[in-house]
């Protein structure tokens, strides 16, 4: 079985290793392509489906998120890391921010145009949607924690599952050994669960 894993704004797959490796472990062929935003990655993404497990941190877990969304039946389960599930209401909380890399941001999203609500997995999730796995750190300042309610709240409304797990401490990204492996672990145990072993 595959899984395709995306990286973040401005990363790259060797990045992400701490999500490619717990698939790996479980006997996944992992696709981790270059991406440059989540038009490409989406893109990219078609051509590997089916696959077993759509995985993403921030912008990559965005990426994650629409193409099981575009695409019903082609993806097992998704496995989001601080991805926005709503690209307008990331737009307005950075907007509110004020700091230089909010702002930043900000301007790269305003850019889109249209492009940003064609990208917005919340214009897409619906019935099929897979089972998602969600996972934040509860000291996240990039991506607020209404995309989970977002989510949650579309759960409801189509029926599929969603597994939210707050990481105490973490920021946007896992970086101590600690993070890596409690974020390890739980992509494990969900995706044995819901996506099975290959």
């Amino acid at each position: 079985m595959r899984a395709i894993v995306y990286h973040g704004r401005g990363s790259s797959p060797e990045k992400v290793d701490w999500l490619v490796e717990p698939l790996r472990g479980l006997g996944y062929e992992v696709v981790a392509p270059s991406i440059r935003d989540v038009a490409d990655a989406y893109e990219i993404g078609l051509s590997s489906l089916p696959v077993g497990v759509a995985a993403g941190h921030s912008m990559g877990g965005t990426a994650a998120l629409l193409l099981a969304a575009r695409n019903p039946g082609k993806v097992g389960c998704v496995v989001s890391v601080a991805g926005p599930v709503d690209r307008r209401l990331q737009l307005r909380w950075l907007e509110g921010k004020g700091d230089r890399l909010s702002k930043r941001l900000a301007h790269e999203l305003a850019a889109l145009g249209s492009q940003l609500d064609e990208t917005s997995p919340s214009r897409y999730i619906g019935q099929g949607m897979p089972p998602v796995l969600y996972i934040r750190g509860d000291r996240d300042d990039v991506v607020p924690r209404a995309h989970v309610d977002v989510l949650i709240g579309l759960a409801d409304k189509f029926g599929f599952h969603v597994d939210v797990v707050e990481i105490a401490g973490m920021g946007h990204t896992p970086r101590s050994d600690e993070e890596r492996e409690k974020v390890a672990k739980v992509i494990a145990n969900f995706v044995e669960k819901y996506a099975g072993r290959s």
